[in-house]
Formats: C-alpha cells, structure tokens, sequence
C-alpha cells in the first residue's frame, strides 16, 4: 500500500503541531505564574490589612494607657495636695513629710533627674525647698514643713537663684514650674 503524504499538508500539520506545543508549554507555564501571582497579591493585602488592624489596636491601647496615666497622675496629685494639707494642718510628723516626698517622686519622676541636669551642684536640701516650690507653697509653708525660719527659706530660695543664675527680673517659681 502505498500511503503517500503530501509535502504541504505535512508542512501545514507540522507548523499546526508545534503551534499548539508551543501554545500549551506557554500556557502551562503561563497561568500557574498568573495564579500564583494573583495568590501573593491577595496574600499580601491581607498583611496589609491585618497590619493596619494591628497598628489601630495599638494606638487604641496606647490611647488608653495614656488616658489611665492621665487619671492616675490626676488621683496622685489631688492625693499629693491632700497630704501637703495634712502635713500644713497637723504637727510636723516626719513620716508624712517623708510619704510626701515619695509621692511627690511619682507625680513628677523626672523632676530631681531634670534639675540635677540644670542645676549640677545642687544639695539634696536645695531640692527639697525645689520640690516644696513646685508645689506651690509660701516660704512660710515651707518652712513649717521643713523645720526652719522663713527666712532660712527665703536664703535658701536666693542660694538657689544664683546656681540657677536667674536674673532678678526672672520668676523661680516660674522656672522650676517649667522643669
């Protein structure tokens, strides 16, 4: 039998053949790349998403710790001028005057550290009448609490001027109320 083929069908069926392999290596290779790469862009919006989420619960938490900071630094302070007025209407006991200090040190932690910075050869006494006078009490206050004359106050507060050297003219209230 004698099965001829002709030279241009086989020609024809040749190109159509290797078109077609050609076609599916493409699209074997093609479309797993495209799925894959819609996979990794939905992968990374819900990163994206989840990191925005993640960062919202923080800063709702941060907010929050501030807002409990803020009320607890409130509580301590009206607990602070209550044991000043404690200490102010009853005798001089040293204990109280001690708690005070204390909590004094956890309404404003950073007060003594940041005037220590300002001020390098301040005596601890000094940072006491320091601490007093951010509280906002008279030199004879003062001077009730700490035992001494007002005007033992009153040298002290000048003392205390010329390390800081502030000008006459400048309020130490003012700047100590400003560390």
């Amino acid at each position: 039998m004698g099965f001829r083929v002709d030279i241009d069908s086989w020609f024809i069926f040749s190109i159509l053949f290797i078109s077609g392999m050609s076609l599916f290596m493409i699209g074997y290779i093609v479309f797993p790349y495209l799925i894959r790469k819609r996979q990794m862009n939905r992968i990374e919006f819900r990163y994206i998403r989840k990191k925005n989420q993640y960062e919202q619960l923080e800063k709702r938490a941060i907010e929050r710790e501030i807002s409990n900071l803020e009320l607890r630094n409130q509580v301590l302070e009206t607990d602070l001028s209550k044991s000043l007025q404690d200490i102010l209407k009853s005798d001089l006991n040293t204990l109280k005057v001690i708690s005070f200090y204390s909590d004094f040190e956890k309404v404003y932690p950073d007060f003594n550290d940041s005037l220590s910075k300002k001020v390098p050869n301040i005596t601890p006494h000094e940072v006491k009448i320091c601490s007093l006078i951010r509280m906002k009490l008279t030199a004879k206050e003062i001077s009730r609490i700490m035992n001494v004359t007002p005007a033992s106050v009153n040298k002290a507060r000048y003392r205390i001027r010329k390390k800081i050297t502030l000008d006459t003219k400048e309020d130490l209230d003012l700047f100590i109320a400003n560390i």
